[in-house]
Protein backbone atom coordinates (compact mmCIF):
# COMPACT_ATOMS: atom_id res chain seq x y z
CA UNK A 1 0.00 0.00 0.00
CA UNK A 2 2.77 2.73 1.13
CA UNK A 3 4.35 1.93 -2.66
CA UNK A 4 1.23 2.28 -4.49
CA UNK A 5 0.33 5.45 -2.08
CA UNK A 6 4.74 6.19 -2.92
CA UNK A 7 3.92 5.98 -6.83
CA UNK A 8 0.81 8.12 -6.90
CA UNK A 9 3.01 10.85 -5.02
CA UNK A 10 4.87 12.33 -8.55
CA UNK A 11 1.96 11.95 -10.42
CA UNK A 12 -0.48 14.51 -8.68
CA UNK A 13 2.46 16.28 -7.81
CA UNK A 14 2.83 16.49 -12.05
CA UNK A 15 -1.03 17.17 -12.54
CA UNK A 16 -0.49 19.92 -10.09
CA UNK A 17 2.36 21.46 -11.73
CA UNK A 18 0.30 21.18 -15.22
CA UNK A 19 -2.98 22.99 -13.33
CA UNK A 20 -1.09 25.57 -11.96
CA UNK A 21 1.47 26.54 -15.04
CA UNK A 22 -2.20 26.66 -17.09
CA UNK A 23 -3.57 28.63 -14.88
CA UNK A 24 -0.67 31.08 -14.32
CA UNK A 25 -0.29 31.33 -18.15
CA UNK A 26 -3.73 32.26 -18.55
CA UNK A 27 -3.27 34.74 -15.61
CA UNK A 28 -0.61 36.37 -17.70
CA UNK A 29 -2.33 36.42 -21.31
CA UNK A 30 -5.31 38.05 -19.66
CA UNK A 31 -3.90 40.10 -16.87
CA UNK A 32 -0.88 41.81 -18.74
CA UNK A 33 -2.89 44.06 -21.42
CA UNK A 34 -4.48 45.26 -18.54
CA UNK A 35 -1.08 45.87 -16.06
CA UNK A 36 0.57 47.27 -19.21
CA UNK A 37 -2.41 49.91 -20.11
CA UNK A 38 -2.29 51.02 -16.57
CA UNK A 39 1.57 51.57 -16.41
CA UNK A 40 1.16 53.51 -19.83
CA UNK A 41 -1.36 55.62 -18.74
CA UNK A 42 1.06 57.04 -15.90
CA UNK A 43 4.09 57.93 -18.31
CA UNK A 44 4.97 61.19 -20.07
CA UNK A 45 4.56 61.63 -24.24
CA UNK A 46 8.05 61.44 -24.33
CA UNK A 47 8.72 58.23 -21.84
CA UNK A 48 5.90 56.78 -24.03
CA UNK A 49 7.61 55.96 -27.28
CA UNK A 50 11.13 56.04 -25.55
CA UNK A 51 10.50 53.60 -22.58
CA UNK A 52 7.53 51.50 -24.22
CA UNK A 53 7.86 48.01 -22.15
CA UNK A 54 9.32 49.57 -18.83
CA UNK A 55 7.82 51.13 -15.36
CA UNK A 56 6.89 54.80 -15.25
CA UNK A 57 10.04 56.77 -13.93
CA UNK A 58 7.51 58.86 -12.22
CA UNK A 59 3.73 58.75 -11.78
CA UNK A 60 2.50 61.51 -14.24
CA UNK A 61 -1.44 61.58 -13.42
CA UNK A 62 -1.96 64.82 -15.11
CA UNK A 63 -2.72 62.16 -18.28
CA UNK A 64 -6.24 61.03 -16.02
CA UNK A 65 -6.91 64.67 -15.20
CA UNK A 66 -6.80 65.94 -19.18
CA UNK A 67 -8.79 62.73 -19.67
CA UNK A 68 -10.87 63.53 -17.30
CA UNK A 69 -11.40 67.19 -18.88
CA UNK A 70 -11.04 67.00 -22.24
CA UNK A 71 -12.54 63.40 -22.51
CA UNK A 72 -15.81 64.24 -20.11
CA UNK A 73 -15.39 61.29 -18.73
CA UNK A 74 -17.35 61.93 -15.53
CA UNK A 75 -20.40 62.40 -17.56
CA UNK A 76 -19.60 58.96 -19.85
CA UNK A 77 -19.00 57.20 -16.83
CA UNK A 78 -22.33 58.45 -14.75
CA UNK A 79 -24.25 57.31 -17.54
CA UNK A 80 -22.69 54.15 -18.62
CA UNK A 81 -23.60 53.66 -14.36
CA UNK A 82 -26.82 54.83 -14.80
CA UNK A 83 -27.99 52.34 -17.54
CA UNK A 84 -25.59 49.25 -16.52
CA UNK A 85 -27.69 49.64 -13.18
CA UNK A 86 -31.20 50.17 -14.46
CA UNK A 87 -30.33 47.35 -17.15
CA UNK A 88 -29.08 45.25 -13.93
CA UNK A 89 -32.72 45.90 -12.02
CA UNK A 90 -34.65 45.04 -14.66
CA UNK A 91 -33.50 41.97 -15.75
CA UNK A 92 -32.82 40.65 -11.52
CA UNK A 93 -36.22 41.84 -10.70
CA UNK A 94 -37.90 40.35 -14.19
CA UNK A 95 -35.40 37.16 -14.53
CA UNK A 96 -35.57 35.94 -10.49
CA UNK A 97 -39.15 35.94 -10.49
CA UNK A 98 -39.47 33.86 -14.33
CA UNK A 99 -36.81 32.18 -13.49
CA UNK A 100 -38.80 30.57 -9.89
CA UNK A 101 -41.77 30.15 -12.31
CA UNK A 102 -40.81 28.07 -14.33
CA UNK A 103 -38.39 26.25 -11.69
CA UNK A 104 -41.06 25.79 -8.80
CA UNK A 105 -44.22 26.12 -10.24
CA UNK A 106 -46.44 23.96 -12.84
CA UNK A 107 -48.58 25.57 -15.52
CA UNK A 108 -49.69 24.92 -18.87
CA UNK A 109 -46.89 25.23 -21.84
CA UNK A 110 -43.93 26.22 -18.91
CA UNK A 111 -41.22 23.79 -21.06
CA UNK A 112 -42.46 25.22 -24.37
CA UNK A 113 -42.03 28.71 -22.63
CA UNK A 114 -39.07 28.12 -21.30
CA UNK A 115 -37.08 26.85 -24.13
CA UNK A 116 -38.16 29.49 -26.56
CA UNK A 117 -36.82 32.17 -23.85
CA UNK A 118 -33.51 29.56 -24.60
CA UNK A 119 -34.28 29.62 -28.07
CA UNK A 120 -33.68 33.34 -28.38
CA UNK A 121 -30.15 32.81 -27.15
CA UNK A 122 -29.32 31.54 -30.27
CA UNK A 123 -30.59 35.05 -32.50
CA UNK A 124 -27.69 37.55 -33.46
CA UNK A 125 -28.38 41.09 -31.82
CA UNK A 126 -27.87 42.43 -35.31
CA UNK A 127 -31.05 40.44 -36.82
CA UNK A 128 -32.97 42.26 -34.16
CA UNK A 129 -31.91 45.78 -34.99
CA UNK A 130 -33.97 47.31 -37.60
CA UNK A 131 -37.57 45.88 -35.71
CA UNK A 132 -35.83 47.24 -32.65
CA UNK A 133 -35.42 50.55 -33.84
CA UNK A 134 -38.66 50.85 -35.10
CA UNK A 135 -40.44 50.04 -31.54
CA UNK A 136 -37.91 52.36 -30.14
CA UNK A 137 -38.45 55.03 -32.35
CA UNK A 138 -42.15 54.80 -32.55
CA UNK A 139 -42.40 55.43 -28.60
CA UNK A 140 -40.18 58.16 -28.63
CA UNK A 141 -37.41 56.79 -26.55
CA UNK A 142 -34.85 57.91 -28.85
CA UNK A 143 -31.84 59.66 -27.11
CA UNK A 144 -33.43 58.45 -23.75
CA UNK A 145 -31.30 56.40 -21.06
CA UNK A 146 -34.53 54.07 -21.69
CA UNK A 147 -33.50 53.04 -24.94
CA UNK A 148 -30.43 51.27 -24.06
CA UNK A 149 -31.91 49.96 -20.93
CA UNK A 150 -35.03 48.06 -22.14
CA UNK A 151 -33.24 46.43 -24.86
CA UNK A 152 -30.21 45.80 -22.68
CA UNK A 153 -32.30 44.22 -20.42
CA UNK A 154 -34.37 42.33 -22.89
CA UNK A 155 -31.23 40.70 -24.45
CA UNK A 156 -30.24 39.76 -21.03
CA UNK A 157 -33.31 37.96 -19.72
CA UNK A 158 -33.01 35.01 -21.56
CA UNK A 159 -29.79 33.67 -20.25
CA UNK A 160 -30.43 35.17 -16.83
CA UNK A 161 -34.07 33.24 -16.72
CA UNK A 162 -31.68 30.42 -17.54
CA UNK A 163 -28.98 30.27 -14.70
CA UNK A 164 -31.84 31.29 -12.53
CA UNK A 165 -33.77 28.77 -13.04
CA UNK A 166 -31.20 25.73 -12.47
CA UNK A 167 -30.37 27.99 -9.43
CA UNK A 168 -33.65 28.27 -7.92
CA UNK A 169 -34.60 23.93 -8.52
CA UNK A 170 -31.36 23.63 -6.69
CA UNK A 171 -33.05 25.19 -3.52
CA UNK A 172 -34.91 22.26 -1.73
CA UNK A 173 -38.78 22.34 -1.12
CA UNK A 174 -38.38 21.80 2.00
CA UNK A 175 -37.56 24.72 3.17
CA UNK A 176 -40.51 27.03 0.89
CA UNK A 177 -43.33 24.32 2.44
CA UNK A 178 -41.85 24.96 5.97
CA UNK A 179 -42.40 28.92 5.05
CA UNK A 180 -46.03 27.76 3.69
CA UNK A 181 -46.63 25.89 7.14
CA UNK A 182 -45.70 29.50 8.60
CA UNK A 183 -48.17 31.21 6.89
CA UNK A 184 -46.47 32.81 3.50
CA UNK A 185 -47.95 32.23 0.35
CA UNK A 186 -45.94 31.43 -2.71
CA UNK A 187 -44.77 35.10 -3.78
CA UNK A 188 -43.70 35.92 0.71
CA UNK A 189 -41.87 32.64 0.68
CA UNK A 190 -40.51 33.17 -2.79
CA UNK A 191 -39.25 36.88 -0.99
CA UNK A 192 -38.41 36.03 2.49
CA UNK A 193 -37.18 32.58 2.06
CA UNK A 194 -35.83 31.55 -1.36
CA UNK A 195 -34.25 34.76 -2.22
CA UNK A 196 -32.35 35.69 0.48
CA UNK A 197 -30.11 32.09 -0.23
CA UNK A 198 -30.13 32.67 -3.73
CA UNK A 199 -26.87 35.24 -3.26
CA UNK A 200 -24.92 33.14 -5.68
CA UNK A 201 -27.20 33.11 -8.94
CA UNK A 202 -28.12 36.91 -8.19
CA UNK A 203 -24.39 37.97 -8.18
CA UNK A 204 -23.75 35.95 -11.33
CA UNK A 205 -26.59 37.44 -13.08
CA UNK A 206 -25.20 40.59 -11.61
CA UNK A 207 -21.74 41.10 -13.11
CA UNK A 208 -23.31 39.79 -16.69
CA UNK A 209 -25.63 42.10 -17.19
CA UNK A 210 -23.81 45.24 -15.90
CA UNK A 211 -20.35 43.48 -17.80
CA UNK A 212 -22.73 43.49 -20.82
CA UNK A 213 -24.32 47.07 -20.62
CA UNK A 214 -21.60 48.58 -19.46
CA UNK A 215 -19.26 47.56 -22.72
CA UNK A 216 -22.27 47.11 -25.54
CA UNK A 217 -21.27 49.82 -28.59
CA UNK A 218 -23.51 48.72 -31.53
CA UNK A 219 -27.06 49.93 -29.90
CA UNK A 220 -25.97 52.87 -28.21
CA UNK A 221 -24.41 54.13 -31.46
CA UNK A 222 -27.86 53.45 -33.29
CA UNK A 223 -30.24 55.07 -30.68
CA UNK A 224 -28.35 57.55 -28.78
CA UNK A 225 -27.13 60.71 -30.83
CA UNK A 226 -27.23 63.53 -27.94
CA UNK A 227 -23.17 64.14 -26.99
CA UNK A 228 -24.54 64.62 -23.27
CA UNK A 229 -26.35 61.03 -23.35
CA UNK A 230 -23.17 59.12 -24.67
CA UNK A 231 -21.72 56.04 -22.60
CA UNK A 232 -18.30 54.95 -22.61
CA UNK A 233 -17.68 53.47 -25.44
CA UNK A 234 -19.47 56.17 -27.56
CA UNK A 235 -17.60 58.60 -25.87
CA UNK A 236 -14.00 57.06 -25.97
CA UNK A 237 -14.81 56.60 -29.38
CA UNK A 238 -15.10 59.93 -29.81
CA UNK A 239 -12.40 60.89 -27.67
CA UNK A 240 -9.96 58.26 -29.71
CA UNK A 241 -10.64 59.99 -33.60
CA UNK A 242 -10.10 63.44 -32.23
CA UNK A 243 -7.07 62.71 -29.62
CA UNK A 244 -5.51 59.81 -31.88
CA UNK A 245 -1.87 60.84 -31.17
CA UNK A 246 -2.29 61.90 -27.14
CA UNK A 247 -1.63 57.81 -26.36
CA UNK A 248 -1.18 59.05 -22.75
CA UNK A 249 -4.43 60.65 -22.51
CA UNK A 250 -5.86 57.61 -24.16
CA UNK A 251 -4.37 54.79 -21.93
CA UNK A 252 -5.84 56.93 -18.38
CA UNK A 253 -9.66 56.98 -20.52
CA UNK A 254 -9.25 53.49 -20.77
CA UNK A 255 -8.41 52.85 -17.14
CA UNK A 256 -11.07 54.98 -15.85
CA UNK A 257 -13.26 53.06 -17.99
CA UNK A 258 -11.88 48.91 -16.89
CA UNK A 259 -11.16 49.58 -13.15
CA UNK A 260 -15.26 49.83 -12.21
CA UNK A 261 -15.61 46.73 -14.35
CA UNK A 262 -12.62 44.70 -12.36
CA UNK A 263 -13.67 46.15 -8.99
CA UNK A 264 -17.13 44.95 -9.20
CA UNK A 265 -16.43 41.82 -10.41
CA UNK A 266 -13.34 41.07 -7.83
CA UNK A 267 -16.19 42.07 -4.83
CA UNK A 268 -18.52 39.83 -6.22
CA UNK A 269 -16.21 36.82 -7.76
CA UNK A 270 -16.84 34.37 -4.95
CA UNK A 271 -20.77 35.03 -5.57
CA UNK A 272 -19.99 34.47 -9.24
CA UNK A 273 -18.15 31.18 -8.97
CA UNK A 274 -20.69 29.59 -6.81
CA UNK A 275 -23.70 30.71 -9.17
CA UNK A 276 -22.38 29.28 -12.20
CA UNK A 277 -21.25 26.35 -10.41
CA UNK A 278 -24.94 25.51 -9.27
CA UNK A 279 -26.11 26.45 -12.49
CA UNK A 280 -23.76 23.48 -14.05
CA UNK A 281 -24.81 21.02 -11.53
CA UNK A 282 -29.01 21.59 -12.18
CA UNK A 283 -29.00 22.46 -15.58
Amino acid sequence: MSTDLAALRPARLMGGAVRYGVVGFATVVVGYPVLWMLLQSFKTKFELYSNIWGLPQQLFVDNYVQAWRIARMGTYILNSVIVSVGTVAVVLVVASLAGYAFAKLRFPGRDVLFYTFVFTLIVPVQVTIIPLYAVVSGLGLSNTYFALILPYAAAGLPLSIFLLRAFFASVPREIEEAARIDGCSELAAFWRVVLPISGPGLATVTILQFLGAWNEFLLALIFIRNPALRTIPLGLQAFFFEYSVEWGYLFAALAMATVPVIVVYVVMQRQFIKGLTAGAVTG
